[in-house]
């Protein structure tokens, strides 16, 4: 073969060569921008924000269909509810990474029985701590802003009225001012929840609740004393010469447990470990030192007669750190509450009569965990944000987690509607005789 027919077919190979390779590069590359543009083309989906707008325009409640429930094996003598306001599974998923990554387990990983609530209200989708805090506390849905009563405004028995005439003792704890929402609802009747005049009143002259811990010495005090009631009425004064007061977290570990009588325990003006007064936090006890307080107390008034107890527990600033978009926030709000669980889940298994349920009133800030760059599945690093409004976020409409343990907790699995957890709760409870009520408050 002479060289010119070489060069002949070294070029003719190479032309093919390079063909095929020019070929597969703009095959390729045209299969990586059809992938890539039908992704986006997910993300970018047709149409405005306002099309993809579902409204109800009528919530009912008479196609609510209750959770069919099992008769308790146990029947248990001692109820703690904690609730963590603001709180579903990506807070609960955000928390575990943030403090040992996805095989760290914390205390609410370590119930048996677990399930989802939908929290819906009579007037609303997404629903606020009100209405959903009064489901929880009376069984019934109401509207938005509402505590402890219907949407026709009727007073509805709550849970610690209902347990006081079967002799339980009950005790409320937030880490917001006790006039706030969740608490409100096991200790007043009224339309609004910004009525925290009318909130405190009945809850110092009218409440069966022995126990009360948490911030809020404001709303008991008049304004021209340096609080914020608007009705001149210097309640604060009242209960520290009629009730017991406490104040500072110290006086929880030197309390006289057979002092009986109703105790406030407002360690704080407005909300626990407020930002703005860092000097008053040495003061203040944290959600598992004001839960064994309780416990304490209500152990000593069973020693008096009572047949048990009942203990509602708020984690409230969980949902104020959705709301403030404020990671950080949300980490040290769940570090204190996921404390308080795994001492309540601890005392639930010393004491075989003792059922702990875990839940929340509703999600807040659409708390996402996604991949740090758009399909970046194979990486480590991940993103944890929220996703409603920046500074003041938004509750949303997404189903919350519950968890249970001890006798009548084969109840709390499945899906539930919040007011099935009520149900489920007295279902759990022994509830056969009425007796007049075992505490003199």
């Amino acid at each position: 073969m002479n060289t010119k027919l070489k060069k002949i077919i070294i070029g003719a190979v190479i032309f093919v060569l390079g063909g095929l390779t020019f070929s597969y590069l703009t095959f390729s590359y045209g299969l990586s921008s059809y992938i890539q543009n039908q992704a986006m083309s997910m993300v970018e989906s047709e149409g405005s924000i306002e099309d993809k707008i579902i409204t109800f325009h009528q919530i009912s409640t008479s196609d609510l269909k209750p959770k069919e429930l099992v008769t308790p094996k146990e029947k248990a003598n001692n109820l703690i509810l904690l609730i963590a306001d603001g709180m579903s599974l990506s807070q609960v998923t955000a928390y575990r990474l943030l403090n040992g990554g996805p095989n760290h387990r914390i205390a609410l990983d370590k119930f048996p029985t677990t399930g989802i609530v939908l929290t819906h209200s009579t007037d609303a989708f997404i629903t606020d701590s009100a209405s959903s805090a009064t489901a929880y506390s009376t069984g019934q849905k109401t509207k938005n802003g509402a505590l402890g009563v219907d949407p026709e405004n009727k007073n509805i028995e709550n849970l610690t009225e209902t347990l006081d005439k079967y002799g339980f003792v009950s005790s409320l704890i937030a880490t917001s001012e006790i006039t706030h929402a969740t608490p409100a609802a096991f200790a007043s009747h009224v339309e609004s929840r910004r009525n925290s005049d009318e909130i405190s009143k009945q809850m110092v002259n009218e409440s069966v609740v022995t126990t009360f811990l948490a911030g809020g010495r404001n709303f008991f005090t008049p304004e021209e004393s340096g609080g914020i009631r608007k009705d001149g009425i210097n309640l604060l004064e009242e209960v520290k010469s009629s009730h017991i007061f406490l104040s500072h977290k110290d006086e929880l570990s030197n309390f006289d447990l057979g002092q009986s009588g109703k105790v406030f325990g407002l360690f704080a003006d407005e909300a626990l470990r407020q930002q703005e007064t860092p000097e008053n936090h040495i003061t203040e006890p944290e959600m598992k030192q004001m839960l064994d307080f309780a416990v304490s107390r209500s152990e000593n008034y069973m020693d008096k007669g009572c047949k048990g107890f009942f203990i509602m527990a708020e984690g409230s600033q969980v949902d104020w750190a959705g709301h403030a978009n404020n990671i950080g926030y949300l980490n040290r709000e769940m570090a204190d509450f996921d404390t308080a669980v795994e001492w309540a889940l601890q005392y639930a298994k010393d004491n075989k009569d003792t059922l702990v349920v875990v839940t929340a009133d509703h999600e807040t800030g659409g708390l996402l965990i996604e991949p740090k760059t758009l399909f970046g599945y194979t990486g480590d690093e991940i993103k944890i944000s929220f996703n409603t409004s920046k500074g003041f976020g938004s509750h949303t409409g997404v189903p919350v987690p519950v968890y249970a343990y001890g006798p009548g907790s084969e109840n709390f699995s499945g899906t539930l509607d919040n007011t099935d957890l009520y149900r489920a709760m007295v279902a759990a409870l022994d509830l056969e005789n009425e007796q007049p009520s075992c505490v003199n408050n």
